[in-house]
């Protein structure tokens, strides 16, 4: 079992790990990692259920600690963002687990003819490492860990620096239920993430913000590393003309408002029809107020994570307003002080951002909601696709023709129709992003055990294929008969006599 922590302290006055404790664990896990003992799926699934355990027992202690780290988080947003789809996601690999350790038959293409048969074997890898962002500290580092024990791997995890006081009750209850040589968390600031990216993983999955990726990337590199990378994006919802503007509206806001915008699936900005805009701005300026009638003091409205978070998006606000463009905020919410202390802003609505400004470049991770005005589909798609590819895109609305239009005219991670989120929360699809919003998938079932497994490839060669090959497997190739097979079956010529 994992030591005491190291007498190094983070900003809250919580002990973390020094990169020397780091290190030891990592150790441990590496030593205790063999290709010749690979865990039973009896293992496997005892080690699910524990996860799935420490998830149900201690969720009323983990909400706790999490809203402090916030500052005000909604309780029961965190049971809903944070627990509830660990668990979840425990039971279902849990149910499928014995299918997918089964080795796969493959298509043995023209060999079949032959009698060769192929397989797939999945094997661990070895000793995967998990970093989770502050936004979703517990669930983003369960959700893979679950797929990597599924898998049959060792597993780390360092949640974000930004929620110590999460991070080291987790690290906690993680200790007291797993060896550390199955899974172990560790704590600690920028350096200590540092240090973490850079150990030479069998496989690494990062979650959190572009820049950051970029980094993971460069660290990842000399060990050859593979990585998976959630990231994040300007997600883009197109409100097509058809729709229920009113109710579309207040989808997009309460969506927006979850956690202060400050999740990496929630629309950043909305494309509307120019004819239907009034309509949509008052809809979402009174579903604002009627989901969070005050702002400041309100337990269930989030906090921003930090002042400097807080003082970010203050500061895209005041540019957006300094470059001419509009700026709405319900005049119920506009009239209550913000402060500091409490980093609890309403939502800000901005029409037409100036190109080229911050709020259109940047992924805002906050309750700034961007709109833009469009005359045709294929204008709202051109502007989708003048921005980077984003992890999530929103199609709202019934007509097919326009919707099949959006979805096989643009690249992102990946579409829900008509409800927010929803391709994230699939059981049989992969999540994950491209491009600058990430790259590897996981979750969605098999998609994420065989993330986080060496699919390895198993052909078993007949009597007949041998008994063909014989002596002609070699040089020197002296069997018309070998050569005219070959010949025939590449659909190729015989040469002429003498040739």
């Amino acid at each position: 079992m994992l030591t005491p922590l190291a007498e190094a302290t983070n900003p809250a006055g919580l002990p973390v790990d020094s990169p020397g404790r780091i290190d030891a664990v990592f150790a441990a896990q590496r030593a205790a990692y063999s290709p010749a003992d690979h865990p039973s799926a009896e293992e496997r699934i005892d080690r699910i259920e524990r996860l799935e355990r420490l998830l149900q027992h201690h969720y009323r202690d983990l909400t706790a600690t999490l809203e402090a780290d916030f500052g005000y988080r909604s309780p029961d947003q965190i049971l809903a963002a944070d627990i509830y789809p660990g668990m979840a996601h425990a039971a279902h690999v849990r149910r499928h687990l014995r299918t997918w350790m089964r080795p796969r038959r493959k298509s043995s293409g023209a060999l079949g003819l032959l009698g060769v048969r192929s397989r797939e074997y999945a094997e661990p890898l070895g000793v995967v490492g998990i970093m989770s962002p502050f936004n979703a500290p517990v669930s983003l580092a369960v959700d893979p860990a679950i797929d990597a024990l599924a898998a049959g791997n060792r597993v780390i995890m360092k949640p974000s620096e930004l929620t110590p006081r999460t991070a080291a009750l987790f690290r906690e209850l993680v200790q007291n239920a797993f060896d550390e040589r199955e899974l172990a968390v560790v704590t600690g600031g920028v350096e200590a993430s540092a240090h973490f990216a850079a150990l030479p993983w069998d496989k690494f999955l990062f979650t959190g913000g572009t820049a950051t990726g970029r980094r993971i990337l460069e660290a990842a590199a000399p060990n050859l590393t593979p990585v998976i990378l959630e990231l994040g994006g300007k997600c883009p919802a197109i409100v097509l003309p058809d729709a229920d503007i009113r109710a579309v509206a207040g989808q997009i806001v309460q969506g927006r408002l979850g956690n202060s915008g400050q999740i990496c699936l929630s629309v950043d900005y909305a494309l509307v029809p120019e004819e239907h805009l009034e309509t949509f701005l008052d809809a979402a300026l009174d579903a604002a107020v009627r989901t969070y009638p005050t702002v400041q003091g309100n337990r269930d409205y989030s906090a921003m994570i930090s002042v400097p978070a807080y003082e970010r998006i203050l500061a895209l606000v005041d540019e957006a307003r300094a470059s001419g463009a509009r700026v709405l905020q319900p005049p119920v919410h506009a009239a209550e002080a913000p402060s500091a202390e409490r980093r609890q802003l309403p939502l800000t609505i901005v029409v037409n951002p100036k190109p080229g400004s911050r709020i259109d470049q940047e992924e805002i991770f906050g309750p700034i909601l961007s709109v833009y005005t469009y005359r045709s589909v294929d204008q709202a798609v051109a502007l989708v696709n003048s921005k980077p590819k984003a992890l999530a895109l929103y199609v709202l609305g019934w007509n097919r023709r326009s919707i099949e239009h959006i979805v096989t005219s643009t690249s992102t991670g990946g579409v829900t129709v008509n409800a927010a989120a929803l391709h994230a929360m699939s059981g049989s699809i992969g999540f994950g992003g491209v491009g600058p919003s990430g790259m590897g998938r996981y979750k969605g079932g098999r998609v994420g055990f065989d993330a986080f497994s060496n699919t390895k490839a198993v052909v078993r060669a007949s009597r007949l294929l041998l008994r063909l090959a014989g002596d002609n497997a070699a040089p020197p190739f002296r069997s018309d008969r070998a050569r005219n097979n070959l010949l025939r079956m590449a659909r190729l010529p015989r040469p002429a006599e003498g040739a």
